[in-house]
């Protein structure tokens, strides 16, 4: 069965060189049709409702979540910290000219404690070496 015909709504294509045949539209002013507001009830309720999961106790998800910021907080601690090779310290600090044994090797042990200082005292040019260790061990940092 055909709707009706309105008039405002009707095409007439009877003039086209095609040879198509009348086209009507009819606008349905209504906002959902009953049909397709079934349709759309029925995605909604598939598409809303999760899948099927494992069920996962609370003890196994702590258990997961610390070990994953464990590893996270090891990760970041040796991204961070660079070990320095005591022979590397040891060989800067014998190449300082006019320091004791005592102080070479309070020395040596302090730099190998203070990873950035010996990186800053490998920087400083030989002549401001002796004043910069001696610096650092004699003020009471050791």
């Amino acid at each position: 069965m055909t709707p009706p015909v309105n008039e405002v709504n009707h095409v007439d294509l009877e003039g086209d060189d095609q040879g198509l045949e009348d086209i009507h539209i009819i606008e349905d002013t209504s906002p959902n049709p009953p049909s397709s507001q079934k349709k759309r009830n029925q995605a909604t309720l598939s598409s809303s409702v999760p899948p099927q999961k494992k069920k996962v106790s609370t003890k196994d998800v702590l258990a997961t979540s610390v070990d994953r910021m464990t590893s996270s907080f090891e990760d970041l601690i040796r991204s961070t910290t660079q070990s320095l090779a005591p022979k590397e310290v040891w060989t800067e600090i014998m190449a300082i000219p006019n320091l004791t044994i005592e102080q070479r090797i309070k020395a040596c042990a302090w730099f190998i404690e203070n990873d950035k200082q010996f990186l800053m005292l490998k920087e400083v040019p030989m002549d401001m070496k002796q004043s910069m260790v001696l610096m650092f061990i004699l003020d009471g940092s050791a």
